[in-house]
């Protein structure tokens, strides 16, 4: 839900029907993130992801029928939808579809916010109806309870690298086994318009000898509300950053962590992987740490 939120809200706000969909099942397909959703414009256009995009074709034709009104699909996956998920054929998915106005208004902005949010809704067969925002249980899950449904959401912390080579890939195991999401991205400007989207719950760690693509990425960081923003490398990089990030009217530098990581007498990728990672969460418990 995290990840359409800003064009859902978009296309309310331009008076453009989009529809949503969620899966109730996520631990069905556990390689998925619980928290995907997709929604789905006119003519079958469709912005984020649920499941692969696996169930789209049957999600679009929903779409295409004007559906109006919020409803529990049932899915039996057909050989094809299974093999596509690893999963075996015939098992069942429960999904929601619903058209975005019918969805509570006040829903949409602590979503663009990264924040939990929770809804309830009445069930009479597969129709859903008085749906209302209420308060948020703190974690991801879904419920579908007699005559009730309840769904919650709580974001992902994400981790973003920039750079590459054996230090990377142990921050993205580490930062994997703790549950975050993590994105690799080697471009410094896919990764300045990556950071732009970044909220306090979040983190970015660059790392690598190229000056100027390292200082262009901690600027944009800088200039983010991201949470945590860690620099790896020796002190002789670590000036040549702040360096560059001066001459460029960027003094302000407090919120880099660098070298980055706990001083815990790290030698290893590995073990330097684990001081970073306990430090966003350091950082994430209490930002003036």
């Amino acid at each position: 839900m995290y990840g359409i939120a800003l064009s859902v809200a978009a296309c309310l706000r331009g008076g453009t029907r989009v529809d949503v969909a969620w899966s109730l099942d996520p631990e069905q397909v556990p390689t998925f993130d619980p928290t995907d959703a997709v929604a789905i414009t006119p003519g079958g256009g469709r912005l984020g992801s649920l499941l692969g995009g696996a169930l789209d074709s049957r999600l679009v034709e929903l779409s295409l029928s004007g559906a109006n009104e919020a409803r529990v699909v049932t899915c039996e996956l057909d050989g094809i939808e299974s093999s596509a998920l690893g999963v075996p054929q015939g098992t069942v998915v429960r999904i929601v579809f619903a058209p975005a106005e019918v969805l509570p208004e006040e829903l949409w902005e602590p979503l663009l916010e990264r924040e939990p949010v929770a809804i309830v809704a009445a069930k009479e067969n597969d129709r859903l109806s008085e749906i209302r925002f209420v308060a948020p249980q703190g974690s991801t899950g879904f419920s579908l309870d007699g005559e009730q449904l309840s769904a919650s959401w709580a974001p992902t912390p994400s981790l973003v690298l920039f750079g590459g080579g054996p230090m990377a890939d142990a921050l993205s195991h580490a930062a994997g086994f703790v549950g975050w999401s993590v994105d690799r991205v080697s471009g410094a400007d896919h990764a300045i318009g990556v950071a732009a989207n970044l909220s306090a719950i979040d983190g970015i760690v660059v790392m690598g000898h190229d000056t100027e693509a390292v200082g262009r990425v901690l600027q944009a960081a800088l200039g983010s509300r991201v949470g945590y923003i860690g620099s790896i490398g020796p002190s002789s990089l670590q000036e040549d950053r702040g360096d560059w990030l001066a001459f460029r009217g960027v003094t302000d530098t407090r919120r880099v962590h660098g070298p980055a990581g706990f001083p815990i007498g790290a030698r290893t990728p590995e073990e330097v992987a684990v001081s970073v990672v306990c430090e966003m969460l350091s950082v994430r418990e209490d930002p003036d740490s």
